[in-house]
């Protein structure tokens, strides 16, 4: 992965597109923000713009301009690939079209707004998961995604600055990454952006400066999106190999996350989505659906534990459930059927009942116990439930 501190030039972006596009590279780049209105969207089509005036095929697939008119004059001549009108709810909206931008085969598509989740009855949950495809059809991707949107990093901004995030895309993005272009203005100056209206419309912006755009909660994310850079940059001077055959030797782990309607069931699958990323594997998530659940089932069962397997679907989770007559049994079996090389696994260490303990307890240890080979991850839960 390149990651520039600041823009590169003009001429090295083209060099670069050029030598991608002879030597058959698709390119995957990120402009990267701390917040919104620090440029991005503005920055990748004046970079989009560059590249076709020069020669290089790039099209639109989804701009959000968010009536910023500067953003909306910087597209220029460039080609617009018609959006997906979907109806829901009695409502028409327009969402990216990844099979029209594949059916176009351009040599780079630009896709605002990275983290995006798409409206229901949408080939894909989320927009992250268009752009996969569209990369992976031989299309260059350049997209736009703000820090906080990162699912590793939402954990922290909601536990530290008490602001809710809804949309994220999982930490694994990060392995189809290829180049990222930081995006960065002084926390004072986007202040005063977001006031004078070049960012959200007036009535908007009380509610914007009362949450992500307090100086403070500026300062952080912008420190967070430098961290991130130096972790990745750190990541990569560690990588020793040809980086093909790497890849290729992790993308056959497999990591597994058990849950059930446990509330502490949605952050055992951020872990193990963030524990994926890292290690370039496919995410599995189990749910064992024990044959005598239905007579003690408690009350709103179901309701959790879909909710959590949503959480796990918007995650890019293969989702699984699996009857057995026990949960060790059934995870065992999984286990070893599907080549799992991780588990993560809740334990809790709050002080119940003897029994009830001892018996979660005994559920890690005859896991451990029964499957040498696997890393186990246990990771303490407010309470009990596999």
């Amino acid at each position: 992965m390149k990651i520039e501190y600041n823009r590169p030039s003009a001429e090295s972006i083209l060099n670069r597109i050029k030598y991608s596009t002879e030597e058959s590279q698709n390119i995957f780049r990120v402009y990267l923000g701390s917040a919104p209105g620090t440029g991005k969207t503005y920055m990748m089509l004046e970079d989009g713009n560059y590249l076709r005036e020069n020669g290089i095929d790039v099209v639109i697939g989804y701009i959000e301009t968010h009536g910023r008119k500067e953003t909306a004059d910087e597209i220029k001549k460039l080609e617009v690939v018609p959006r997906k009108k979907i109806l829901y709810k009695g409502s028409e909206f327009e969402e990216l079209d990844a099979d029209a931008v594949i059916a176009r085969k351009p040599a780079i598509a630009l896709i605002d707004e990275l983290a995006h989740n798409n409206i229901p009855g949408s080939k894909n949950l989320k927009r992250y998961q268009d752009a996969i495809e569209i990369y992976k059809s031989g299309i260059s991707v350049f997209t736009t995604l703000n820090i906080f949107h990162l699912n590793s990093i939402a954990e922290k901004v909601e536990a530290e600055l008490r602001v809710k995030v809804s949309e994220r895309v999982p930490d694994y993005i990060l392995n189809y990454v290829t180049e990222i272009i930081n995006v960065d203005i002084p926390a004072g100056e986007l202040i005063n952006r977001l006031k004078a209206g070049k960012i959200y419309s007036k009535d908007k912006i009380p509610v914007a400066l009362e949450n992500f755009f307090k100086l403070e909660n500026l300062l952080v994310l912008r420190e967070l999106a430098l961290r991130t850079i130096a972790d990745e940059l750190s990541t990569q001077s560690t990588e020793i190999g040809n980086p093909e055959e790497k890849l290729e030797l992790k993308s056959n782990e497999r990591v597994l996350v058990l849950i059930s309607s446990n509330p502490d069931s949605a952050r055992l699958v951020r872990i193990g989505s963030k524990l994926a990323g890292r290690l370039n594997a496919n995410l599995y998530v189990l749910h064992i659906n024990l044959k005598n659940r239905d007579k003690n089932k408690p009350e709103n069962y179901d309701q959790a534990l879909a909710r959590n397997i949503s959480i796990a679907e918007n995650l890019g989770a293969a989702v699984f459930s699996f009857q057995a007559n026990d949960v060790v049994s059934g995870v065992i079996d999984f286990v070893k059927s599907n080549n799992i090389a991780h588990v993560v696994i809740g334990a809790t260490n709050e002080k119940v009942g003897f029994i009830n303990k001892l018996f979660k307890k005994s559920i890690v240890n005859k896991l451990i116990d029964s499957l040498p080979d696997v890393s186990f991850h246990v990771v303490p839960t407010a309470s009990a439930g596999v």
